[in-house]
């Protein structure tokens, strides 16, 4: 527990602030949209860890309910995917689908999707992996 308190959590958080920061930059500033993706990468990877190192604990000597803590683990991986979902409007993805009705966006409003995305899955990431560390410390 003494690794992910002092270490992983941190960590974890403070890529959700990052990636907080990094969408609300993007937003504003759609040529940010490849810094976002690097962030993007930065929380799954981060995220990766973070799940292997909760694993860890509630396989070590924790006392904490385990349904709970995967079921919030799980969610926060499972929130990743949505994470650059803009890039389902590019001119190639929908030349895939036949529906006349599917969206095509421009650049910018790929990366404004990707942006107000990124803000949304980094306060949820940072409320789940509250959840996490709360009932790993009780």
């Amino acid at each position: 527990m003494g690794v992910y308190a002092g270490v992983v959590y941190p960590a974890y958080l403070a890529v959700c602030a990052l990636l907080l920061l990094a969408g609300g930059a993007t937003l504003i500033w759609v040529n940010l949209h490849p810094w976002l993706k690097r962030v993007v990468t930065v929380m799954w990877i981060v995220t990766g860890v973070h799940a292997v190192t909760v694993v860890a604990v509630l396989l070590g000597d924790s006392e904490a309910g385990i349904v709970l803590t995967l079921g919030y683990l799980l969610a926060s991986v499972l929130l990743l995917p949505l994470l650059g979902i803009g890039r389902l409007g590019e001119p190639e993805n929908a030349a895939f689908d036949p529906d006349p009705n599917r969206p095509v966006l421009a650049p910018d409003q790929i990366a404004r999707v990707d942006g107000g995305v990124a803000i949304i899955i980094a306060i949820a990431g940072a409320v789940l992996a509250w959840r996490v560390f709360e009932i790993l410390a009780a």
